[in-house]
């Protein structure tokens, strides 16, 4: 293969899409990083199996129950509040995959901490902590109640 100024300079052209194109993923999947299951030994509370339980800290915390494609709910928990979620598994054709959560009111805040969700008869137990300008989440995905 004989090797031209322009057969060169096409393929540095090509490779450097690439990199671009690999190097955005990348970015874009830093930028909102999944943490990865912690599985403890604590039992979920008696009644709340397949269910979420957020604690709020001293703001006001959003959770997002959310699919493959972003959709799901959010509910704004108040500051020193404890919220058991139904939904933490989705609802009809929806199945829930990531838990997301954002501080303070507003619900299209940034997202601080996410969470897979775990399997089907799991619950799921999260706490915040830390102030609503250094928000600190905690999640453990919990046992079935004994």
């Amino acid at each position: 293969m004989k090797f031209t100024a322009k057969r060169v300079v096409v393929s540095a052209a090509v490779a450097g899409v690439a990199v671009a194109a690999v190097g955005a993923t990348v970015i874009a999947t830093a930028a909102d990083p999944v943490s990865p299951e912690v599985t403890g030994s604590t039992p979920a509370d008696a009644g709340h199996e397949n269910e979420g339980k957020y604690t709020a800290g001293d703001y006001v915390l959003t959770v997002h129950e959310l699919d493959d494609d972003g959709e799901g709910t959010s509910t704004a928990i108040g500051p020193h509040t404890t919220y058991y979620s139904k939904t933490l598994h989705g609802n009809g054709n929806r199945q829930h995959t990531v838990v997301k959560f954002s501080a303070g009111p507003d619900a299209d805040g940034p997202i601080v901490f996410s969470y897979p969700v775990p399997a089907p008869g799991r619950a799921l137990g999260c706490v915040a902590s830390g102030t609503e300008a250094a928000p600190q989440v905690r999640c453990e995905t919990e046992l079935p109640a004994r």
